[in-house]
């Protein structure tokens, strides 16, 4: 019994399982910006199934990365990381391989209804396990892998987008959502290359010490492109408080997550990109003033109180610490 639960455990931190819930916050942060532009279709069923494959198909190739990186990773874990699953001898490598490839598998099925109305979605989807396979090869060799692994958190967010763009067919024609949507992947990218930056740090022969000035750029960058209401011209007011002063409370959280995880970087590589990685759901938060305020805008029917729309990253990110309490985000 105690070798079955260990080789569960074992699973589940093969794929960090605590990281999902920040995928599907950037997934469907996505997903609310095309809502800020067009209305959800009338059939409900319709718009939650939409949501359950795009969720589907993002967690699968999520976990297609973790699986396919410890199956790629084992001649290397073997020397610097022994008491993981597959040099331990309780998976063998074969049998993880395997399980990659049902993941990825499984993440191209559950986006081929989606890509029905959408020939871009398809697009997407290959360049995101592209992304994943590129990172894979190269993160232990060089580290401009950081770019390839924040491509694969920046496309969730268009991913989301046209997901939702083709159960409406006007969107996608339309251009000005498109400066909106990028940015917000560029913000999320740079992030994410920030943590891949310092993760290279956290075990084996990296070396040296973190460029600590550039990974303060790439972790407040988002701060920018996050706020992307200023750029769209449609700042508007929320509950009668200005578009900036209702984006103060998610920029004084953001900022004092990332700032507290900082300086938890002195003492542990680890706990940073932990906590750090929790915080992904914090970077989806900044863009959520402006997402309630187009919506109230818009009258979208999508939900019946806007202004609660900011507990979603928020419930995500609580989601994803309390589940690495039980295998770890690293």
């Amino acid at each position: 019994m105690r070798e079955k639960r260990q080789r569960l455990l074992d699973l589940l931190a093969i794929g960090r399982v605590s990281n999902l819930p920040t995928v599907w916050s950037n997934v469907l942060t996505g997903f609310l910006v095309a809502r800020c532009f067009h209305e959800a279709p009338e059939d409900l069923t319709r718009e939650i199934g939409l949501i359950a494959l795009l969720l589907g198909s993002t967690s699968c190739a999520y976990l297609f990365g973790t699986f396919l990186n410890d199956w790629k990773d084992a001649s290397f874990d073997e020397q610097y990381r022994p008491e993981r699953a597959i040099p331990s001898g309780r998976w063998s490598r074969r049998a993880i391989g395997s399980i990659a490839l049902v993941l990825s598998i499984l993440a191209t099925a559950c986006l081929i209804p989606l890509s029905l109305s959408s020939a871009i979605v398809p697009l997407l989807g290959t360049a995101l396990l592209i992304s994943i396979v590129c990172y894979t090869v190269l993160h232990k060799k060089t580290p401009t892998a950081i770019i390839p692994m924040g491509l694969c958190r920046g496309l969730l967010y268009p991913l989301g987008f046209f997901s939702a763009a083709s159960s409406s067919p006007g969107l996608v024609q339309s251009i000005q959502p498109l400066p909106i949507i990028i940015l917000i992947g560029v913000g999320s990218l740079v992030y994410v290359a920030g943590l891949t930056l310092a993760a290279r740090y956290e075990s084996g022969p990296a070396g040296g010490t973190i460029p600590r000035l550039t990974l303060r750029l790439l972790l407040f960058a988002c701060l920018l492109t996050h706020n992307w209401w200023w750029i769209s011209g449609k700042s508007g007011d929320l509950g009668g408080t200005s578009a900036f002063l209702s984006a103060l409370p998610a920029l004084a959280v953001f900022v004092l997550w990332t700032a507290r995880s900082l300086s938890i970087l002195r003492k542990s590589v680890p706990e940073f990109v932990s906590r750090s990685l929790a915080g992904i759901c914090l970077v989806d938060l900044l863009a959520f003033p402006g997402i309630t305020i187009m919506l109230q805008a818009s009258n979208a029917s999508i939900i019946s109180c806007p202004t609660l729309l900011p507990c979603l990253p928020l419930s995500c990110m609580v989601l994803s610490l309390v589940l690495q309490r039980v295998a770890p985000a690293t």
